[in-house]
């Protein structure tokens, strides 16, 4: 049992780093236009997830993603006759709570990721 011990603290370790590296993120409709659908996520690596309906000025649930670019960079919405995708740009986001701010200017899909003091855990 002993010798068990420092791979199980070793274990708890990884875990803890791994989740210092999250990001929780919720997306808020800034448009005048109901999305559809919001998905976020990269599909490849198994971590995209519906976040449903937004009317406007509507704001998701939260969901946690892990902190690399890859997971949260890009944001697709379905609107009535398309689908849109907005990119974040290219700096990394630190590990925290964030509201990504969705608007639509001249048709394309602008995205903002405002830091958020505190958030709830996601369902």
């Amino acid at each position: 049992m002993w010798r068990s011990l420092p791979a199980l603290y070793g274990l708890l370790l990884a875990l803890h780093a791994q989740a210092a590296d999250e990001i929780q993120l919720r997306i808020r409709n800034d448009s005048g236009e109901s999305f559809e659908h919001v998905w976020q996520g990269k599909p490849q690596l198994g971590t995209d997830v519906d976040l449903g309906p937004l009317a406007p000025g509507q704001t998701s649930r939260w969901h946690r993603l892990p902190g690399t670019q890859a997971h949260y960079r890009k944001t697709r919405v379905q609107l009535a006759s398309r689908h849109l995708t907005g990119v974040l740009p290219d700096a990394p986001l630190a590990p925290g709570c964030y509201t990504f701010v969705c608007t639509l200017e001249d048709g394309a899909l602008q995205v903002v990721a405002l830091r958020e003091s505190g958030c709830r855990k996601p369902e």
